[in-house]
């Protein structure tokens, strides 16, 4: 009874939507960039790419000099969340009613008792990879990995890619880790890896024979129990996660490193975090805000108020904010904001005075927020980000995936 969970992993995800996407990509080695630039970095690269070394966070530069024939393409990002959508929506009809999104490329599930053993995990696999063509198309692969907790799936997903599937049993262990570097499992970092570097843990064999109490010291608290207990296949309850904040970053291209046009940026920004506030049903009880100036220098500074969901509020510190950037320092490069300090609306107190949540400025942002929903969240704006309203458009974060009712940049809300 050892497999116990499924774990799915979209192949080269972007890049594979790309490549379904346009025909004349298909076999080609690509890129996947933010931005036509050549100082910025490729965020997915095909496995036709990966084969030249190519692989994410390799320059432009970089990638052509690896591989002379790569094409490069700007992100959909639009385009990979409605495939994701469709993948989980057909996943859940077709295979299994209960799916945890993990991120907008992995998904995973809990295998039915009566499946729990090879021939049923396996067949679930199969049909899971067909529903998945069907879905989104031929071009979208998908690894899979069955295993007795999620942590193993998830391992398991990754030992046999592209398109590979990995089962590991319980009883089977260490042994199927063995071949794994370090930095293969899940929670170690490259701070991590230097660690247990430090500590004689060279290999993942090394880091199986720990004791649970050296595991402990060497993460410092609990985390080291965590990995001890999933490294041996036994499940652990994590704690529900609670949304502490909501916040929107953008480097600045050329054109925008200046106090005018990188203002108008931020003001975008803080306008985008607001109306994904309001979504969430959450208020925020502060805001803080982030320059780099220049390569070198960062700057950052935080307002505070009694919890809201206004805009108004939101961008009048803002300003204030903005405005104690010291003056003889360079022009921005990157510009960011966080709206923290959250409340949800079942634990929200009103506030004894009405101008610190206007009911009249609420309605206001709710006649926005439904017209910019329907129509793009270009379509009504504070005017304050007019010169930025181009500028930092949907992306794809590892922690968030965009709501496209409220994060489309244009009509693409309602396509």
């Amino acid at each position: 009874m050892s497999l116990r969970f499924i774990f799915v992993d979209l192949d080269s995800y972007f890049a594979s939507c790309e490549q379904q996407r346009n025909p004349k990509l298909r076999g080609q080695p690509i890129g996947v960039i933010p931005m036509q630039a050549e100082t910025t970095c490729c965020i997915a690269a095909s496995y036709e790419a990966k084969a030249y070394g190519v692989k994410t966070g390799t320059t432009v530069r970089e990638a052509r000099w690896l591989c002379p024939q790569i094409q490069f393409v700007i992100a959909g990002h639009a385009d990979y969340v409605k495939i994701h959508q469709q993948v989980i929506d057909g996943i859940q009809e077709n295979c299994l009613p209960a799916v945890t999104v993990r991120s907008i490329d992995e998904f995973s599930a809990e295998i039915p008792p009566n499946w729990r053993n090879e021939k049923d995990a396996r067949a679930l696999a199969d049909r899971m990879r067909r529903t998945i063509t069907k879905c989104a198309g031929e071009y979208i692969g998908c690894s899979i990995g069955i295993g007795p907790n999620v942590f193993l799936s998830k391992i398991a997903s990754g030992m046999n890619k592209p398109r590979g599937l990995t089962l590991i049993r319980s009883n089977d262990l260490p042994g199927p880790l063995a071949t794994l570097e370090l930095r293969d499992i899940y929670g170690i970092g490259r701070r991590m890896h230097t660690r247990l570097m430090r500590r004689g843990v060279r290999t993942v064999s090394d880091l199986y024979a720990c004791s649970r109490a050296k595991l402990h010291s060497i993460w410092g608290g609990v985390g080291g129990d965590r990995l001890y207990a999933e490294l041996r296949g036994e499940i652990i309850e994590h704690a529900e996660t609670v949304r502490r904040q909501v916040s929107h970053s953008h480097v600045l291209p050329p054109q925008c490193r200046n106090r005018e046009d990188a203002f108008a940026v931020i003001h975008r920004l803080t306008q985008k975090a607001a109306m994904r506030l309001r979504k969430l049903d959450h208020y925020a009880g502060s805001l803080s805000l982030g320059v780099r100036l220049g390569f070198d220098n960062r700057w950052g500074m935080e307002a505070r108020f009694f919890p809201t969901q206004e805009s108004r509020i939101f961008l009048r510190a803002l300003r204030e904010l903005w405005a104690k950037i010291p003056p003889d320092t360079p022009e921005p490069c990157k510009v960011s904001m966080v709206l923290g300090d959250l409340v949800s609306a079942q634990n929200y107190t009103n506030p004894l005075f009405t101008e610190m949540n206007n009911p009249r400025n609420v309605k206001l942002d709710q006649a926005m927020d439904s017209l910019n929903k329907r129509f793009g969240s270009r379509t009504l704006y504070y005017a304050g980000a007019h010169n930025g309203r181009d500028e930092a458009p949907m992306r794809i974060a590892f922690s968030h995936i965009p709501d496209l009712s409220t994060e489309a940049d244009d009509l693409l809300a309602e396509d």
